[in-house]
């Protein structure tokens, strides 16, 4: 981990510590609700990390980084640690006294990129996540996707009957962009399907 990026957790003990501890990230099995949690370096052996306590508590289902904050006991410091490190910010809802947090998703891919390149591929798209490729003066959305080392071009059908048109006139840049993308889909699909509902897509062709 980038040195710069080391966070630390101020204890709920008297007199409080310092520890260094690192992001653990994963996806509530029941929803898919964000998870996170801390983990510390191991007291007996300092190269190793294990489990220090869970951040998140998991409830009815939640938009995208978004999830309920425990502040309880040993995590009354909780709301500082994540405001001061730009880990999430609150946006007002309670629930049973458990405040939701908006979760930062360029600051957890910053801290935990593996683990969050796992559980976004379970997560619908973010409005970023989809640009737009001109053909033939029309503008057309394309999505890119990643499974494990492999990049994936996803669009609509729409393009998909375009392009051929232009392949039917001699156009060589469809047959280009054609090659390019490995899937066609609806609007819908490409908009709220996950990256993992769509690698499925592909693979199933």
């Amino acid at each position: 981990m980038n040195k710069s990026n080391t966070l630390y957790w101020r204890t709920a003990t008297d007199p409080a510590e310092r520890i260094e501890v690192r992001l653990a990230l994963n996806s509530y099995i029941d929803n898919d609700n964000l998870y996170v949690g801390l983990e510390s370096r191991s007291k007996e052996n300092p190269e190793c990390w294990e489990a220090y306590t869970d951040i998140t508590i998991n409830f009815n289902s939640l938009p995208p980084f978004h999830a309920y904050v425990d502040s309880r006991d040993y995590n009354r410091h909780v709301h500082d640690f994540l405001t001061n490190n730009r880990i999430a910010e609150p946006v007002g809802f309670e629930y049973h006294g458990f405040r939701m947090f908006r979760f930062n998703p360029d600051r957890l891919k910053e801290l935990a990129p593996e683990q969050f390149k796992t559980i976004s591929a379970k997560l619908p798209p973010q409005d970023d996540m989809i640009k737009e490729i001109v053909y033939r003066k029309e503008r057309y959305p394309i999505r890119t996707i990643y499974d494990d080392d492999e990049t994936f071009s996803v669009s609509t059908k729409e393009l998909e009957e375009s392009l051929i048109e232009g392949i039917g006139i001699q156009d060589t840049t469809a047959q280009k962009l054609l090659d390019g993308i490995c899937l066609f889909c609806s609007i819908q699909e490409l908009r709220y399907l996950t990256d993992a509902e769509l690698i499925e897509k592909i693979y199933e062709q």
